[in-house]
């Protein structure tokens, strides 16, 4: 019996497998969570981790640490997730904050442990094997890598209940993937393995439960919950500037990014900020001046790059290709192609993912209480003529057009409250699924785990918006908006840290009252508040509607992506997804090049299913 294996080989991606602890016939593999890096062992070597990401609490933690005894032979975060451990057995998460997935150790208990950060910012895969008389349990930080591993087979690749879940909502959630022996630790998520248990099954549990699924909320006045969240949102903004590498921020020109731009300024020299921000050729999709106008406002350093259609082409093929779980959602081009912009200057960027999700941001929030009101009084009959006029609305490929806006709000509109969110968000609804998937099925609980979130929020006494901010933040925000930004940023080598999710300020904002995030209307209310109050900003950036970071997709698959999305969806079907009628397909990609229907978020999701399955179900 050997305690390390040596085993080292190289993966398709340059990256390193290696084998981690062995225990007889049972084997623990680390597949590249350090992508490169050595494990770090204790000071008594009793204890070995490897570890993804930052911990943003790491230098009063250390100082608590070492006042308790323990002792340091490094400066690195690393070796206070080992000594937090010690200190703290499997309650150390608790005691984590930052951006993390890690896996550790413990030689003399046998002991396997790991743990996700709260919001799921940093992935980690699993996948537990048993052949030949030996038993595995491979993890990493992509699912590329443990299929480089001999014990992960691709086995399973593509069931008829994953495909159906990742086509109700353009990603999997929870623990899901699209492979049948590889899961995903969840958000907020720790795990042991007990080597000396012959299953070496992994016990998972939840070590934090967002405060906004409880209650009794905060009371507080407008000015003191103001002055509250925007101390400790100064605060996230500091504690994510160690680095001892070039750092830089990204500059939408939205709110969320324009605080952070402007709170950064209050830490360093405004000349000595770097902002990034990036365009398009088509103007309904543009927001580079407004990045542009808040620089010179502030007076950052900033750089600008516009990018045209041929660009996302290429684009597209690069993120198609390292993409090892279907994800649809097309900003993930233009968030790569900023991220390869930042990363000629920077290693580190600033980010303001998270402020729609955290003070109620997006359009579905206004769409909330007339669509309460439409379902409790318009009959069943009338809706769906209703629906039938919206469909004759001529199609449009701009930016969130009238068309768009209205088809998707009669969607939602349509069902009980506690399904709401997830048939306006998701390309195709379980109606339009079945034409699709005739031969699969159809779910009964296709939206449990959200509508039972969505009763335990109003159940605790929370609204409308409360159950929709908690919806946001548990799916949308960790299973999509995290996914994205972290595959597009790791793809080039940059880190990307999120202010919003700071442990402290998501706990205090989910504690207060609905009506300080959205009111008359006005959509993040609190955080206008805020910039109002400590990081003064045009105007015309406060007021202005929200765009989002989209791409002219629906047109696109009419002109510069018409040749790709045909080949992808009418020629070469994979065999793996013989369960989606291609017929049904054809029809989608046949009306929308025509302009009779706008079903630019149908075949995206499509394509980007095909795309994967070609690369990774064969």
């Amino acid at each position: 019996m050997r305690d390390v294996l040596a085993h080292r080989g190289p993966d398709e991606s340059g990256e390193f497998v290696d084998d981690f602890v062995g225990l007889g016939h049972r084997r623990l593999s680390i597949v590249d969570l350090l992508t490169g890096q050595q494990p770090l062992h204790s000071v008594d070597d009793s204890v070995v981790v490897v570890f993804n990401g930052e911990i943003y609490n790491h230098p009063t933690l250390r100082k608590d640490l070492e006042r308790r005894g323990f002792h340091y032979r490094t400066n690195s975060d690393t070796e206070t997730i080992v000594n937090a451990y010690l200190a703290f057995g499997t309650d150390s998460a608790k005691h984590l904050d930052g951006m993390f997935a890690f896996v550790l150790y413990d030689r003399a208990k046998k002991l396997v442990f790991g743990a996700r950060d709260r919001l799921g910012k940093k992935p980690l895969f699993y996948s537990l094997s048993r052949e030949s008389g030996e038993t595995s349990f491979v993890f990493g930080s992509e699912i590329r890598s443990l299929l480089q591993h001999p014990a992960v087979r691709r086995e399973a690749v593509v069931s008829e209940s994953a495909v159906q879940q990742y086509l109700l909502r353009d990603y999997l959630p929870g623990s899901r993937t699209m492979f049948g022996n590889i899961a995903k630790l969840e958000a907020g998520h720790a795990f042991t393995i007990d080597l000396r248990e012959p299953s070496m099954e992994p016990k998972a549990w939840r070590y934090w439960d967002n405060p906004i699924t409880k209650a009794p909320l905060l009371s507080l006045s407008e000015d003191e919950a103001a002055d509250e969240a925007g101390r400790l949102l100064e605060r996230a903004v500091k504690r994510r500037l160690m680095s001892d590498v070039p750092l830089g921020v990204f500059l939408s020109g939205g709110v969320d990014s324009s605080v952070i731009t402007a709170l950064l300024t209050r830490s360093m020299r405004p000349a000595d900020v770097r902002t990034f921000a990036i365009g398009f050729r088509e103007k309904s999709f543009d927001e580079s001046e407004f990045a542009a106008a808040v620089s010179r406002h502030l007076g950052t350093t900033h750089q600008s790059r516009i990018f045209s259609a041929a660009d996302c082409v290429v684009e597209l093929q690069r993120v198609t290709e390292h993409l090892d779980e279907p994800i649809a959602d097309p900003s993930i081009l233009p968030t790569s192609m900023l991220c390869r912009f930042a990363r000629e200057s920077v290693t580190v960027a600033l980010g303001g993912d998270g402020g729609d999700e955290l003070f109620a941001g997006y359009d579905p929030f206004l769409a909330l209480a007339p669509a309460r009101f439409y379902h409790a009084t318009v009959p069943g009959l009338l809706h769906r003529a209703a629906v039938r006029v919206a469909q004759l609305l001529p199609a449009s490929a701009q930016n969130m057009s009238l068309a768009f806006r209205v088809q998707r709000f009669l969607r939602g509109a349509g069902v009980p409250a506690d399904l709401r969110l997830s048939t306006w968000m998701s390309p195709f609804a379980p109606a339009d699924l079945a034409r699709l998937l005739p031969n699969v099925p159809a779910s009964a609980a296709a939206f449990q785990s959200e509508a039972e979130l969505y009763g335990t929020v109003r159940n605790g006494a929370g609204d409308d918006v409360q159950a929709a901010l908690a919806y946001f933040q548990r799916f949308y925000l960790t299973d999509d908006i995290l996914v994205k930004v972290d595959r597009a940023s790791m793809m080039h080598g940059l880190e990307v840290r999120a202010p919003f999710l700071d442990t402290a300020l998501v706990e205090f904002v989910n504690r207060l009252p609905s009506h300080l995030k959205l009111r008359s209307r006005m959509r993040k209310y609190l955080l206008k508040r805020i910039a109002h109050r400590m990081a003064p900003l045009p105007a015309s950036i406060l007021q202005r509607a929200k765009k989002g970071f989209g791409i002219p997709v629906a047109q696109w698959i009419r002109k510069e992506l018409r040749t790709d999305f045909h080949d992808a969806l009418t020629n070469g079907w994979p065999h793996s997804l013989e369960m989606i009628d291609r017929r049904e397909v054809e029809r989608l990609l046949a009306a929308h090049v025509a302009g009779r229907e706008n079903n630019y978020k149908e075949l995206w999701a499509l394509f980007i299913l095909v795309a994967w399955a070609r690369r990774w179900a064969s």
